[in-house]
């Protein structure tokens, strides 16, 4: 009831817009990201230039926010508005170069002047012209993949939900500025509903279904062909707001972090934001492990998940003199570690329309990307522990030697550095040996490229490492506990063996599940009671995280392993 009441709110409010130049559109038209009256004659056949393609070819990921970036495209409409405040362009201007879409050549000195004007670095500024509707660049934008052999960026294109035909032209239009092959992904969709984690999980609200005529299984198999989405999160709306957009009250700050919006428990939207605060704690991420869910509170529909994350720093869209602006940066500075969190103070800002909205990111195209899946929480002793990962350089430059390392810590002692060694291909691994039960360890991978490029994983690196930590016992010390079993190597690559010791013989069943809950092998033997060894062959699977749950029919254990 209350969507019809807004929408009908919608049509009557959007006819009474007078269509004269405004410096800044009404409160109205940025709250739901309407244009004009003319986009209601339109709305029916949405004008869609679109062109539906061929999926990439495999395997291909979509490029999360928080990875290496190399610019931001920023819209100024027709109307002559940025949308954001030039300050804002001006710090951006001064870490990576933004891309100023200008509808007409012909504003472009004036635009230039005006940027200048504002003390913005006009060595990293670029003006591109093409016609646009609006400002919404986040909504407009194209969506980055990461595929083929060799690895390049390429860019998925979508049926823009807005009836605005020339904001839909441009993926297609960036697609030929960047030299960027463009698919087609005939999905109608809307970048503040689309956030990604670059390993294959994504998460939208429900508007993607209700939006598209067609069954939930194409949607998601859409999302797979093109975006090489395994886990696709469709989630209900809390903000119970005809714009459902996600970036309007969470976001994925990193593979397995995620930022949620919180309201005051008078709010009658509190029940529906805690759940779905609860429900993100027990899914599980791309490395194995539930999401830590972090909170920001919003009492008076304050955007503070609308940011923008640009390498090491987030920029937060803050309301002015607002007390709720500093808790707001000590929430992401909790969440996010080593990050530099700026406030962007403007008057402008809407629960529903903020800076995330009005930017879009763009990945360095020729990215060092590290793939890698870290070992976390608490896991068995073992002599060795192999940690393994992928390096990939974009550029096409090699992989500088010696470059590619472990850097980690016991106990919080001072870092230890060893280099990882190249077993085939983009492969590398080392060994940690020397660990003792209790143990509490610290580390990241770095490597480095003939391009002269450098990252680390986790990308923020020494300031929030991965950790884990080695169980005080490998073994029960009593029969309270008649399963018992280790599964190694940890990370693998050809075949697991799995240690069990049962204190009297019977039947063990077990089973292998990857990260999305699919039964990969399962079986039983009879155990003899005492340390026992089967084995497993893993040669065929592919790379990723999977947990192997054993039971005897009265206890139950499951492991998490890594297939490299």
């Amino acid at each position: 009831m209350n969507k019809i009441i807004v929408l009908l709110l919608f049509v009557f409010v959007s006819y009474s817009f007078v269509l004269a130049q405004e410096t800044r559109p009404n409160e109205f038209q940025s709250r739901y990201h309407v244009l004009h009256p003319d986009e209601l004659k339109n709305s029916r056949s949405m004008q869609k230039d679109f062109s539906i393609t061929e999926p990439p070819p495999g395997p291909v990921r979509s490029i999360a926010e928080f990875e290496r970036n190399q610019g931001v495209i920023i819209s100024r409409s027709a109307s002559g508005y940025f949308g954001v405040p030039l300050a804002l362009i001006a710090s951006l201007s001064n870490q990576v170069m933004v891309y100023v879409i200008v509808s007409d050549v012909s504003w472009n000195t004036t635009v230039s002047n005006q940027l200048q004007g504002a003390g913005v670095n006009m060595d990293n500024v670029t003006l591109i012209n093409y016609a646009i509707d609006s400002y919404w660049s986040r909504d407009y934008s194209p969506w980055f993949i990461a595929y083929d052999e060799p690895p390049k960026v390429g860019i998925v294109d979508f049926p823009y939900n807005r009836p605005r035909p020339n904001d839909n032209n441009v993926p297609q239009n960036l697609g030929d500025y960047f030299d960027l092959e463009v698919f087609g992904m005939n999905l109608l969709h809307t970048g503040g509903n689309y956030m990604s984690d670059g390993m294959g999980v994504a998460a939208s609200t429900t508007l993607v279904y209700t939006e598209n005529e067609i069954q939930p299984q194409q949607v998601h198999q859409l999302a797979e062909d093109y975006l090489g989405i395994q886990t696709y999160y469709l989630v209900q709306d809390p903000m119970d707001d005809y714009i459902e957009h996600i970036d309007c009250w969470g976001k994925f700050l990193d593979v397995d972090k995620i930022l949620i919006g919180q309201v005051p428990e008078s709010d009658d939207r509190y029940d529906d934001y805690e759940a779905v605060a609860d429900y993100w704690a027990n899914q599980t991420s791309s490395y194995g492990n539930k999401f830590q869910v972090y909170r920001v509170y919003s009492p008076n529909g304050q955007p503070y998940t609308n940011s923008l994350i640009m390498n090491n720093q987030v920029y937060v869209p803050f309301i002015p003199n607002n007390q709720w602006n500093d808790e707001a940066q000590a929430s992401y500075e909790q969440a996010m570690p080593g990050y530099e969190i700026i406030g962007v103070s403007y008057q402008y800002w809407q629960s529903t329309d903020a800076l995330h909205c009005r930017t879009h990111e763009v990945p360095d195209f020729g990215m060092l990307y590290i793939k890698h899946y870290p070992i976390l929480d608490t896991i068995a002793y073992l002599e060795n522990y192999p940690i393994s990962a992928q390096v990939i350089s974009y550029s096409g430059s090699a992989i500088t030697d010696g470059s590619v390392k472990l850097h980690y810590r016991v106990n919080n002692s001072n870092y230890s550095t060893v280099n990882l060694a190249n077993t085939s291909g983009n492969e590398w691994v080392v060994d940690v040996s020397g660990l003792n039960p209790g143990d509490v360890v610290d580390y990241y991978l770095e490597a480095s490229d003939a391009s002269g490029r450098t990252e680390t994983h986790p990308f923020i690196g020494v300031a929030d490492p991965h950790r884990f930590v080695v169980e005080e016992s490998n073994r029960a010390n009593t029969p309270t506990a008649p399963v018992r079993f280790a599964v190694y190597p940890n990370p693998a690559k050809d075949r697991i063996s799995l240690v069990s010791d049962y204190v009297e013989a019977g039947t063990i069943s077990y089973a292998v599940y990857d990260i999305h809950g699919k039964i990969i092998v399962s079986g039983h033997f009879v155990h003899q009671g005492g340390w026992q060894l089967q084995q497993i062959d893993i040669s065929e699977w592919n790379a990723g995280i999977y947990f192997f749950k054993v039971s005897n029919g009265i206890v139950t254990e499951t492991k998490r392993f890594i297939v490299y």
